[in-house]
């Protein structure tokens, strides 16, 4: 049976497993049914996240310190205050299909027979951001339930949050056989991770959206500014925009998210009126809005395009704090505010100044099914990062299904750049020639009770992968 291994339970989760008759050292998880492929419906995110006990959002200093990259706070837009559940935690099976399929309606998947795989899960168990790790390897055992064959292991590896644990577990990973590697959260985790795997063939599926690490094997499946950017900027565009500012934080997340406006802008025919750059810590948040609502005011003259839409790369508390600034020095009937998805918290639709402004993030779908399950096995509510674990668990299933899990460390091979993508509760998704993953997203709406999709995205993927 696929099973988990390298994690020790603490002595309360031993008690609960006397009491069920589970074993201490392994976890015999049965396999679910065969994925029915024909099942490529989006899915994904929670149209509203549900945070713990109330609190208030991460900042975005503190959301962009947590992911340590250009957009790591995509995945840790929520109160990421999650009990450790339990690495063994009983698991209800559901007779359902699984939440992961192919996106092409193609063949059943061949099975693997006998043959034993291993893959190995890198996250953060103990020290920095272990509480996200723990949500993570949460999604991994549903995941393995769900989609993974009778024969595979998945093995568990700590990486303590720092690049020389990842460096570690990843060795000790591929010491015992691992085929393909899942983690680690960071780019610089991952940076670490990367020589052993290369040197090994093995290919490495990372949850960092910092494109500068992709490649060489080396696969990024987090949510990249620059396609969030794209998505929302050609919306805007097709919907009569056609002078932009922006609201950016003063770090590398910021400056991708510019490097993305200059590229979009271009191919959507719009114009950048002014960037104005924000300190982390909202220091001088008033001081900023001011500078820009000054160039509003000098944009409503005959000889210039007003400026129309103002994007705001911002979450939690910076962003109700940059909007709410923003609505006393600017008449925001007259533009329309744009975001990525740091906007995608449930605190949102509350900041009045924030109602009728639009953002590119995950389609809802299948996030309802999976946090009921989620909070149904681990009595906690899923972090976003969560998702991004159980749909990179459910993919590895899908390769040795396919018997392609040895082949995945070339991108040249194709097997994760489907031509119609793959469908999970992430949405659909591929991955490019340049090992970035491609998704496709929804636009939303703010209004004063939630959030509400006015552009859905599209079912697949056109043409080949990107380059």
């Amino acid at each position: 049976m696929p099973h988990l291994t390298e994690v020790q339970p603490s002595p309360q989760q031993n008690d609960n497993r006397k009491k069920l008759n589970i074993e201490t050292d392994v976890v015999h998880v049965p396999l679910a049914s065969d994925p029915d492929v024909s099942d490529a419906s989006v899915g994904e995110a929670p149209v509203s996240t549900v945070t713990s006990g109330g609190e208030e959002p991460l900042s975005a200093e503190d959301m962009l310190k947590l992911m340590a990259e250009s957009e790591r706070a995509a995945i840790a837009v929520t109160d990421l205050n999650v009990p450790p559940p339990g690495i063994v935690t009983p698991i209800t099976r559901v007779e359902e299909r699984p939440m992961v399929a192919p996106g092409d309606g193609g063949d059943e998947f061949p099975g693997v027979g006998s043959a034993t795989s291993i893959v190995a899960l890198l996250v953060p168990l103990t020290g920095r951001d272990s509480e996200l790790g723990q949500a993570m390897l949460n999604a991994a055992q549903l995941a393995l339930f769900d989609n993974l064959d009778l024969a595979t292991t998945l093995l568990i590896k700590d990486t303590t949050g720092t690049p020389e644990g990842a460096a570690n577990a990843a060795s000790e990973a591929l010491e015992e056989g691992a085929q393909l590697l899942i983690g680690p959260l960071f780019s610089e985790s991952i940076r670490a991770a990367a020589p052993a795997s290369r040197e090994r063939g093995v290919a490495i599926i990372g949850f960092s959206n910092d494109r500068a690490v992709a490649g060489e094997g080396v696969y990024v499946f987090g949510f990249t500014p620059d396609q969030q950017i794209k998505r929302i900027v050609t919306y805007a565009a097709a919907s009569g925009v056609r002078r932009v500012a922006a609201l950016v934080p003063h770090n590398d997340y910021g400056h991708a998210v510019v490097a993305a406006l200059d590229e979009s802008v271009q191919d959507a025919g719009l114009s950048v009126g002014q960037i104005e750059y924000f300190a982390t810590d909202g220091s001088d948040a008033e001081e900023v809005v001011q500078r820009m609502a000054g160039l509003y005011k000098s944009s409503d003259s005959p000889s210039q395009q007003p400026i129309d839409g103002v994007l705001i790369a911002a979450g939690g508390r910076q962003l109700r704090s940059l909007a709410s600034f923003l609505s006393f020095d600017i008449e925001t009937t007259r533009v329309r505010l744009l975001g990525t998805e740091l906007w995608h918290h449930e605190n949102i639709p509350g900041e009045p100044a924030l109602k009728g402004g639009w953002f590119a993030a995950p389609p809802p779908g299948k996030w309802a099914r999976f946090e009921q399950k989620y909070q149904v096995s681990f009595d906690s509510q899923p972090p976003h990062g969560a998702a991004l674990a159980y749909d990179a668990i459910s993919l590895a299933g899908m390769l040795i299904r396919t018997r392609q899990i040895d082949s995945v460390h070339s991108t040249e091979a194709g097997a994760l750049s489907a031509t119609n993508g793959f469908a999970g509760i992430q949405g659909v998704f591929r991955f490019g020639l340049d090992g970035v993953a491609e998704r496709a997203l929804a636009i939303y709406e703010v209004s004063a009770d939630g959030f509400k999709v006015i552009d859905p995205p599209r079912p697949g993927f056109d043409g080949g992968p990107m380059q």
